[in-house]
């Protein structure tokens, strides 16, 4: 004879892990799409720092490029003016005076802007050091969330194989009737059988259930299937 109170036990079990695994379930299935968030916000920072600092070499470039260009239109006109000394006609020297007038005005513009440069070089600089710092404490609270959110993937894949593999086991101890019974509810409906029944509820289809219904079911010592989705219901408080 079936001792229906075992069986009730044993679905109630059943009920609870299928919950679980369920949960487990749903938030694995979560938590790539959260990782890939982590990872598209580090990438923004990555790439907000790498152009920030791109930029202050482009500056810094500049610099040393208007310092050439001093040097050498300094040179030239050392040697334009060496060169007027030698010059024979009007036209001659008139040409080389318009050439180191030329250059002058040029060493002018480039020192102007060499100027208002090392200024802005050295304001960039100091907003550079406390983005850098903002960015990489950023950084740093992403790549944490991320290693959190691969470690709980890990505990959560774990925990889904350990009740996987205890179900079976749980299976096997019902009686030969009551297991045909679960398979046949489990391969009609495809993800469990068993619905836990709360505040006059079934957990399966989410139907309420009658009121004497859910009486007889709170008693655990008979199955009773759920009128609406077939599902056995159990009850196991909230």
């Amino acid at each position: 004879m079936t001792d229906l109170r075992r069986e009730l036990h044993l679905l109630i079990s059943i009920a609870k892990l299928d919950g679980d695994l369920n949960a487990c379930r749903t938030e694995l299935a979560l938590l790539p799409a959260k990782i890939e968030e982590v990872n598209k916000s580090v990438a923004v920072i990555d790439k907000a720092m790498s152009e920030a600092a791109a930029h202050f070499e482009d500056m810094k470039k500049e610099r040393r490029s208007l310092e050439r260009m001093l040097d050498d239109h300094t040179e030239k006109i050392k040697k334009l003016r060496t060169q007027l000394m030698e010059v024979k006609t009007n036209k001659e020297y008139t040409a080389m005076l318009q050439e180191i007038e030329h250059l002058e005005k040029g060493i002018d513009d480039k020192e102007e802007r060499l100027l208002i440069l090392m200024d802005e070089l050295d304001q960039q600089s100091a907003r550079n050091r406390g983005f850098t710092s903002e960015n990489e404490e950023k950084r740093k609270h992403l790549l944490t969330e991320k290693t959190n959110l691969e470690n709980r993937t890990k505990a959560l894949g774990e925990t889904v194989k350990r009740l996987e593999a205890e179900k079976p086991k749980i299976l096997a101890e019902l009686d030969p009737l009551t297991k045909k019974r679960y398979d046949r509810i489990l391969a009609k409906l495809g993800d469990f059988a068993v619905a836990h029944v709360e505040a006059d509820i079934c957990h399966g289809c989410f139907s309420r259930i009658p009121p004497q219904t859910a009486l007889e079911v709170k008693k655990n010592d008979q199955i009773i299937t759920c009128e609406v989705c077939g599902r056995i219901l159990v009850f196991y408080g909230a």
